[in-house]
């Protein structure tokens, strides 16, 4: 179904399925980007909405009002009561909701259903979407294959978990264009009915341990971006993941891979100089790209020319000789091993965080090769991290992120990157990743603008 400006109140009235939910009962929980985008959803879909959130800060008491105005019965900030809850024939969670939280534990045993926002916004979406999770690259891949659409000459919007919510978007998807949607394992948990066209599954290392507790429940949370897909649908999958080619055995899609060719058809197979070319997640986006009949020089181009995103392996300043890059993206020790590969020379490593408790043995072995001249400690994380690290690599620990940055430079010599790659979750010091990335931006510039002076 294309949507137009003029239609879209008409498209809202049901769902894909055929269903009104003018007048349905619906809470929100948890009110961060993705709970504020389905709330508004909700309102404008004219259904009865209450919303809770266990915190309650100056910035939330200001959106109370707007959410208020906007339609919302009940806001409630600073814990979760029944108020919110009773009577819901829905709960809307954000993927920030824990599975033992109140809420949830009260609609699962009501027999509530519970919905994420990602779903929500897949009832309503009228247009192909591609759909990418992974343990890491999924916002880059997500930003590269829109990017690969645009240049071709097809609308597309890149949005879900790398910040932008897909509910926020539905009334930009234009006639003919495609949704392409990072979803995280935390929102998969409650999408049920989700249905991409095109899914991607980049890889399978270890994270969120702290909600996910097993290693098998976060693979199972992945699984289910394919639960739906039927054989005219698409998986593109890393071949050289175990973990992602056990799991394949058991998919209704069509199967393309990457890393290696395996079952991959002649239109499809990847060169061996492009396999070494191209890291796993540039392979599966130049797949994707030859699945919507892309020709590979336009998607090499993009790919080429793409200069990354905002706290990912992002280049901030040279001081002193000593370049400073931003990957506060990084909140598990396989993004820190990813980093480290695409860090060339000799480099100083400041690490921690929030412990979700992950493993970080991982990273013993390669932050004590020759290359790492030295490693600052931040955060929660640093007591568990610091007994793996005895050895050669020399380490220091610090309570700001600016005395971190300020040590990290006493420890690196003309030549040296510096690069915050955390490891580790923020919530700790600061309100997420993004807030983290910018802090550190700002206090490495502050010091190029001292050096300039």
């Amino acid at each position: 179904m294309a949507v137009t400006a003029d239609s879209f109140a008409a498209l809202l009235s049901t769902d894909i399925f055929g269903a009104s939910w003018q007048g349905r009962r619906v809470a929100v929980v948890g009110l961060g980007r993705s709970g504020l985008a389905a709330a508004r959803l909700l309102c404008r879909l004219g259904c009865r909405v209450r919303a809770t959130d266990a915190r309650n800060s100056g910035d939330l008491q200001a959106l109370e009002r707007s959410l208020q105005a906007e339609g919302v019965e009940v806001v409630e900030l600073g814990g979760h009561t029944t108020r919110a809850l009773e009577d819901a024939e829905l709960l809307v969670v954000s993927p920030g909701v824990d599975e033992s939280s109140g809420p949830v534990q009260w609609a699962l045993e009501r027999q509530v259903p519970i919905m994420s926002e990602i779903e929500l916004a897949f009832h309503f979406c009228p247009v192909p979407i591609i759909a990418v999770t992974g343990t890491n690259g999924k916002s880059t891949s997500v930003s590269l294959i829109a990017e690969i659409l645009r240049t071709s000459g097809r609308p597309a919007v890149a949005c879900g978990n790398l910040g932008i919510p897909f509910s926020s978007v539905l009334d930009e998807l234009s006639p003919g264009s495609v949704a392409v949607v990072e979803v995280s394992s935390f929102q998969l948990l409650w999408c049920h009915q989700f249905r991409p066209k095109i899914a991607v599954l980049l890889n399978i290392g270890t994270n969120h341990m702290d909600r996910h507790q097993q290693h098998s429940a976060y693979l199972a949370a992945k699984a289910r971006l394919f639960q739906r897909q039927t054989p005219e649908d698409w998986a593109v999958l890393n071949g050289r993941d175990a973990h992602v080619t056990h799991l394949a055995e058991s998919l209704q899609a069509k199967r393309v891979w990457f890393g290696e060719n395996r079952s991959n058809a002649n239109a499809l197979l990847l060169a061996e100089e492009t396999r070494r070319t191209l890291t796993d997640s540039a392979q599966a986006v130049l797949q994707v790209a030859r699945l919507l009949r892309i020709p590979d020089p336009l998607a090499w181009q993009v790919i080429r020319s793409f200069r990354g995103l905002e706290h990912r392996m992002e280049p901030i300043a040279t001081v002193d000789g000593v370049r400073y890059v931003n990957d506060s993206k990084s909140t598990t020790p396989d993004s820190l091993l990813f980093a480290l590969r695409q860090t060339r020379g000799p480099v100083v490593v400041i690490l921690g965080g929030r412990d979700k408790g992950l493993d970080f043995r991982p990273l013993i072995d390669p932050l004590h090769e020759s290359r790492v001249k030295g490693l600052v400690l931040i955060g929660e994380a640093r007591a568990r991290i610091r007994p793996l690290l005895n050895g050669s690599t020399l380490v220091r620990e610090a309570t700001t992120l600016e005395s971190a940055i300020r040590t990290a430079a006493q420890l690196a010599e003309p030549g040296t990157t510096i690069l915050f790659s955390p490891a580790c979750a923020s919530f700790d010091m600061f309100r997420d990743f993004e807030d983290r990335g910018t802090a550190f931006k700002a206090i490495v510039r502050r010091f190029a603008g001292a050096e300039s002076a």
